[in-house]
């Protein structure tokens, strides 16, 4: 790269033939005066030096006068470029004194980039320069100097005349040179990167925004093609589609998926116009670029947050179908396989079709659990002993042949959520990791407090900023594809081969990570493995001890009342049936209107109301305010298939025992029933 040094006591001419000379391929130095400028020459010649005339200290003529003198300086082209010394005896004294070139101002910018080329290219190809006649120094500066004087009476009437002209012309001129020096400044500290290029495409001005964004140094960018940019994701005819538009003068605007210096991807929003001349005819582009990787990220997981919760309304409502229908064969089944006997022929029939209502009833389960409408225990948790209880469990799991490890973080928060479910997390994605690393690896799980800032969050929509701890799952497998990645959430869908996999497993995690308040993340590329990272909120409650739960026992007949409200008429039925069975008298209503008329009716205690959370009209919880007015005596059983915002607002999750979720067998929900009538009080 050619380095010139231009020398000006104007600061704006300096700056303005800077960022010509620079956004062109040149190396710019600058000197303010003649006496400055020969000492830097001289410390490091450089390949041509343009010089005004009219400075302080030492003006051009004396300067170029040094410089011939100088035997490692005399070679160099040495360019006037005045807007004061117009007269053609001033061009013929300063060649005399040895200049290449005498140029006067205004300028076309293009012309004096081809004659400052034309002028570097002849010194190095050895050709002489026509020199004019020398002029007497001495005889110079009188003849000009009286002929100046002659010039200054005959135009000293016109310039007073015309002086507010003059003054208005040097004012436009100076406000114009502000704006010009404004405006650069303006794109040289720009966020958006602007590229200039010729109408080949040669790159000519790049400003630091675009170094930022590229990876690309102004010194790597100037000269080169756009090409260097490119990502191989865009075909030959999106690019051609894109010099067509602007060629034709046409401005261009879309996205482009670029490559960085580095190899790494990012995409940008650019737009490109075309600049013209003054007859018309287009003589560069201008591309002006933003980075959109940011953003286009925040709206793929936006919109893959929105297909979520699409899909998890669709399958809380198909399982709270199904639970209804599963609460009906299950417990029929179990109910007749009661009274017969094991060698009945129907026994074993029987027992199958209640097999498969179980499976069933697992599947629905990791449905609600996808869609967040299941029913949670929660418990202020220590995850490192969580981990250390199910941590056999989990080496059965995965085999010998993968090796698993704990890092368990030091004095570890708490977290609440539903200890069932925490181990159904773990279960899960140790599978996942199993099947990952078919030929063995190694599993690592790990815990930590973390702190997730504003940076974090705008990164990882829907994140908040807090205090969490941290669950990662981390395998040595074979990692996931892109394609897939953006689906591996989603219930049903799986890579496994038919017959190995619901596709449920993933889904399970990700809606018991959102219903219990937390965030979960994805790292994954093929051949590297996977880490899964669980971010799950701190609390600040002592860890529970929990109790192992006691098998369920036969519970004792009962004689109390109970209201029963189900307005799914199979599932009052069966319930009713139950109950009837247990020896409780029941009182039957369809839905909560029905059921404040039969209590206002019935005069005796009502000992419990149970009732199906989500009805037409009147909900279970409304009923029970209502009932509480009616019957001070009666307790609360809800039954539902899901936990919905209903329960969610009047604080049920809490209540403990008062729930009893569908499917329920009909041990269970007789083993409810008496637990709850027995309490002395219920919370």
């Amino acid at each position: 790269m050619s380095r010139l040094l231009i020398v000006d006591d104007s600061p704006q001419n300096l700056y303005m033939l800077q960022v010509l000379l620079s956004t062109n391929g040149f190396q710019v130095e600058l000197a303010s005066n003649g006496a400055e400028a020969l000492e830097r020459a001289r410390r490091a010649p450089p390949d041509m030096i343009i010089s005004d005339i009219l400075m302080p200290v030492m003006d051009g003529f004396a300067l170029c006068r040094s410089w011939k003198a100088d035997e490692r300086l005399k070679n160099i082209p040495f360019v006037f470029y005045t807007a004061t010394y117009t007269d053609p005896k001033d061009e013929d004294f300063g060649l005399s004194l040895g200049a290449d070139r005498f140029i006067t101002k205004p300028f076309e910018p293009d012309k004096l980039l081809a004659l400052l080329r034309e002028t570097m290219n002849n010194r190095e190809a050895g050709e002489p320069i026509a020199r004019r006649q020398p002029v007497e120094e001495v005889e110079y500066y009188e003849n000009y100097n009286a002929a100046l004087i002659r010039k200054l009476e005959d135009k000293m009437l016109q310039l007073e005349e015309a002086n507010r002209v003059l003054e208005s012309d040097i004012t436009e001129r100076k406000l114009a040179e502000a704006e010009h020096a404004k405006l650069m400044t303006a794109i040289e500290q720009s966020a958006e990167g602007v590229v200039i290029t010729d109408t080949q495409g040669r790159i000519q001005y790049v400003n630091p925004a675009f170094s930022t964004m590229t990876g690309y140094s102004r010194t790597e960018a100037l000269g080169a093609n756009p090409r260097i940019l490119k990502s191989g994701i865009h075909g030959d005819v999106f690019y051609g589609e894109l010099w067509r538009v602007i060629c034709a003068g046409q401005v261009w605007r879309g996205e482009v998926t670029n490559q960085r210096k580095d190899g790494s991807l990012y995409t940008e929003e650019m737009t490109i116009t075309p600049v013209r001349d003054a007859q018309g005819a287009i003589t560069h582009f201008i591309a002006v670029k933003q980075d959109i990787t940011a953003r286009k990220g925040l709206e793929e997981q936006f919109r893959q947050a929105q297909k979520m919760q699409a899909v998890g309304r669709l399958a809380g409502g198909v399982a709270h179908d199904f639970n209804n229908l599963l609460t009906i064969i299950n417990g029929y089944s179990e109910m007749v396989l009661e009274r017969l006997p094991t060698e009945d022929p129907f026994y074993a029939q029987i027992g199958e079709i209640r097999k498969a209502g179980e499976r069933a009833a697992a599947l629905t389960r990791q449905l609600l659990a996808f869609s967040r409408r299941q029913v949670l225990e929660p418990h202020v948790l220590d995850l490192n002993t969580l981990i250390a209880d199910v941590s056999k469990m989990l080496c059965r799991l995965i085999g010998e042949d993968v090796n698993m490890i704990t890092v368990k973080g030091h004095r570890l928060g708490r977290v609440m959520a539903d200890p069932g479910q925490i181990e159904q997390i773990l279960m899960n994605l140790a599978v996942n990791s199993r099947d990952a690393m078919p030929g063995g690896g190694k599993l690592t799980i790990e815990t930590a407090d973390v702190e997730l800032d504003e940076e974090f969050a705008r990164n990882h929509f829907p994140t908040k900023p807090g205090s969490y701890v941290m669950l990662a799952v981390n395998d040595t497998g074979c990692g996931i594809t892109p394609e897939v990645m953006v689906h591996i959430f989603e219930p049903f869908f799986t890579t496994k081969e038919k017959g190995k996999g619901t596709g449920l497993g993933l889904a399970t995690v990700y809606g018991i990570v959102k219903q219990s308040g937390g965030y979960i993340w994805v790292d994954s590329e093929p051949g590297k493995g996977t880490t899964v990272k669980i971010y799950l909120p701190r609390v600040e409650q002592p860890a529970e001890v929990l109790a192992s739960p006691e098998p369920l026992t036969s519970p004792a007949l009962g004689t109390e009342t109970v209201l029963l409200v189900e307005d799914e008429s199979s599932v009052r039925l069966l319930t009713y049936r139950i109950l009837e069975e247990q020896g409780y008298k029941i009182l039957q209503a369809r839905n909560g209107e029905e059921a404040i008329l039969v209590a206002e009716r019935y005069k005796d205690p009502i000992h419990l109301l149970a009732t199906d959370v989500v009805m037409p009209g009147m909900s279970g919880p409304q009923l029970a305010e209502q009932m509480a007015t009616l019957h001070r005596e009666t307790k609360v059983l809800y039954l539902s298939g899901y936990t919905d915002d209903a329960i969610v607002y009047h604080g049920l999750l809490s209540s403990g025992p008062a729930f009893l979720q569908k499917p329920f067998t009909p041990k269970a929900l007789a083993h409810k029933v008496r637990e709850i009538l027995d309490s002395e009080k219920q919370s």
